[in-house]
């Protein structure tokens, strides 16, 4: 049953990104289209950001179709950090991005070519790709953080981030059309792309620091509570009883989660009871982080040793 959801939740995943894919290449022509016809800075650099949201889209449904496949024998953990290179390479592109409106801004500044024309189809087109990314974006990372597909979450929060920047060009052009004053323009896409490279640069560290097994605080707090309660003599410690645990690991693999750890237990206890005892506080840990279709906790079985334990 559990891979029979797992499939279902793969095939709701690709077709997602794959929606994402063709919204993104419609939004990113009408943003052109926009740009065309105002000649607006803050335009343009919402323009650009779609050839970024349509790049990372592509990227986000190979990585959930390559993130999906079984472990193998070069992969005995599975392929989940496909995942985080695709959010680390959008991360990238959008920071690059950023980059570039502000390159073509100053420009525009130095040049004295600030002008801005039609400001009420520019209006109209750019409000209505906001509306498209804003809904779309909500819905990729509320199926990302559902299914713990941290590619649909990364292209969510990519396309969160451009109907943010859609506002921000709608503002220049309000901006534009109350004042007269054309330069507050390129300001506001300046001010845009720096919000971009700082997105780009939290999605780029967050990626590596799944890449590189940075501990995670919530998944270690979460087996700490549930090791704790197990040991005996505790006020309220439940079945099965162990004496201790220490050298507990965690990390990611993509949506996966792994666990390792040491519990020790009376040297009295035959190797069969043992190992039950450990398998239960297992699964235990393993249903906990929903890893029951992915991922594992492993425990290592130590004797009692009463003056040398310790739990930590």
């Amino acid at each position: 049953m559990a891979t029979e959801a797992a499939a279902a939740m793969h095939a709701i995943e690709r077709r997602a990104a794959a929606i994402a894919v063709a919204a993104g290449v419609v939004l990113m022509a009408v943003k052109f289209i926009a740009w065309r016809v105002t000649g607006s800075s803050a335009v343009y650099s919402d323009a650009l950001e779609s050839i970024i949201n349509v790049v990372a889209s592509g990227f986000a449904l190979w990585a959930i179709s390559q993130a999906h496949r079984p472990a193998d024998r070069t992969h005995p953990y599975g392929h989940g950090r496909f995942e985080f290179v695709s959010m680390s390479v959008e991360g990238a592109l959008i920071g690059a991005a950023g980059a570039s409106i502000v390159w073509e801004a100053v420009h525009r500044l130095l040049a004295g070519d600030v002008s801005v024309q039609r400001i009420e189809w520019g209006l109209l087109l750019i409000g209505a790709t906001a509306i498209g990314n804003g809904a779309l974006g909500a819905w990729l990372m509320k199926l990302g953080r559902r299914s713990g597909s941290a590619a649909l979450v990364g292209d969510g929060r990519h396309l969160i981030s451009d109907a943010i920047t859609s506002v921000g060009a709608i503002a220049a052009l309000v901006a534009v059309r109350m004042s007269g004053l054309a330069w507050i323009d390129p300001l506001v896409a300046i001010l845009m792309a720096c919000i971009l490279v700082g997105l780009g640069v939290r999605m780029v560290r967050r990626s590596l620091g799944e890449l590189v097994d940075e501990q995670d605080a919530g998944d270690y707090e979460t087996v700490r509570k549930i090791l704790d309660a197990h040991i005996s003599g505790t006020a309220g410690a439940r079945e099965p009883l162990i004496r201790g645990w220490h050298k507990l690991r965690t990390r990611h693999i993509g949506r996966h989660h792994w666990v390792d750890f040491h519990v020790q237990v009376d040297d009295s206890l035959d190797v069969r009871t043992a190992h039950e005892l450990a398998s239960s506080i297992e699964y235990e840990i393993e249903v906990a982080l929903g890893c029951t279709d992915g991922g594992n906790a492993t425990a290592h079985i130590e004797p009692w040793d009463e003056p040398a334990a310790a739990t930590g």
